[in-house]
């Protein structure tokens, strides 16, 4: 046998779904196809001028060279009076990491703390390199339930069915992608809960707690929950709420112990995030909020509207979302699968996802995004009412 083969260890570890998906709208757009793009998690905004101005000014001034692994000082202690006024979180800058991207610490945070065998308790359904990255740690993932029937939170006795000795991390993704959900007070207690009794460690992926949009709908760090501060990773970055999704800038907020461990992993992975980009994230965090509010309100109009559209159009519903910016089409009535239904709308001009690429419980589902123009949304709404009444 050759020994030109892949690692067993990637066997299972094909690439996304997502992928495929636009690198099919691609090839039919290069036809001259018209598509609308709802299936890329992206905001449609420029990142905003004075975040782009600082970075340009960092490289002006020579800051292109090796930044220290950690992330430079003064974005760490900024990441940190972040964390501590808008989450209650109290960490000091030297248990803040800044990585080459949230993606990056979902997978450093994973290989630092996984060994083979072990078990990964995850969403379903839930981002998708969270189903990947624990064959790449030789760990085995397990799935509790986030059902629509249940508003997508946690239950507690299917949650508890799953721990076993083997059962090492537990990882949250909230406000959810591909759901759109955010996670109350009490799924969170129940994961607390668990994660203290049975010693576990908890990735918490915040990437999108700011966009939240209803005055009555409280974004929670879980790592403020009785016990959970120095068992928890929090993760979070740049791309979302700032529109520097190309910038590949995360960061991670864990115990000084867990800290030392992700350092290592950053070192031998990515050495360290871009230099220049941390000044213009720096600038991010300390200077004027307002272009990121005002994409928050436009997104909030558009959920709004997409929302009462796609509930307008028969055999499709959803829920309302509450943050990020992802609606979590149910399509069950169509009689489709995912998959069959993601194909159907490309055929119609619209680019979404299948429910099933974020777990089984999406099967029945798809998800798209808002993060474009509300002329691209009234679009998109008109093309699949049109192509769901043509079925049978």
């Amino acid at each position: 046998m050759s020994k030109l083969v892949q690692a067993d260890r990637m066997k299972k570890v094909e690439l996304s779904g997502i992928r495929h998906l636009i690198t099919k709208a691609d090839k039919l757009a290069a036809q001259g196809k018209d598509i609308i793009r709802l299936e890329i998690g992206r905001p449609d905004y420029d990142t905003p001028k004075h975040i782009k101005d600082a970075a340009i000014k960092a490289i002006n001034e020579g800051k292109v060279h090796y930044p220290p692994i950690q992330g430079i000082p003064e974005l760490r202690k900024a990441i940190a009076e972040k964390l501590n006024k808008e989450n209650g979180l109290d960490y000091k800058p030297e248990e803040i990491l800044v990585h080459g991207g949230a993606s990056h610490v979902i997978y450093t945070a994973m290989v630092s703390f996984l060994n083979p065998g072990d078990e990964v308790l995850l969403g379903n359904p839930t981002y998708t390199s969270y189903h990947k990255v624990p064959f790449m740690c030789g760990a085995t993932p397990k799935y509790y339930d986030l059902k629509e029937e249940n508003n997508f939170q946690v239950d507690r006795a299917q949650m508890e069915s799953l721990i076993t000795p083997k059962t090492k991390m537990i990882c949250v993704v909230n406000p959810s992608n591909p759901l759109g959900s955010v996670l109350n007070r009490e799924s969170l207690e129940i994961i607390a809960d668990i994660a203290v009794k049975n010693d576990l460690i908890v990735v918490s992926d915040e990437i999108y707690e700011r966009l939240v949009y209803d005055e009555d709908k409280k974004f929670i760090s879980i790592a403020t929950l009785p016990g959970m501060r120095n068992r928890t990773i929090t993760l979070n970055g740049f791309s979302k709420w700032y529109s520097m999704t190309g910038w590949r800038l995360g960061y991670s907020a864990a115990s000084a112990e867990m800290t030392e461990v992700l350092n290592r992993s950053i070192f031998y992975t990515v050495t360290s995030a871009g230099s220049f980009v941390q000044w213009g994230a720096l600038e991010a965090l300390e200077g004027t909020q307002e272009p990121s509010l005002e994409m928050k309100a436009e997104y909030k109009r558009r959920r709004d509207y997409l929302y009462e559209a796609l509930n307008g159009i028969d055999k499709l519903s959803c829920l309302k979302p509450e943050g990020a910016f992802y609606i979590f089409l149910n399509i069950k009535e169509t009689g489709m699968t995912s998959m069959e239904f993601e194909d159907y709308a490309l055929e119609n001009g619209v680019a979404l996802v299948h429910g099933d690429e974020f777990g089984t419980n999406g099967e029945g589902y798809v998800r798209l995004s808002y993060a474009s123009s509300m002329d691209n949304l009234v679009e998109a709404v008109k093309r699949i009412k049109a192509a769901v009444e043509k079925l049978k």
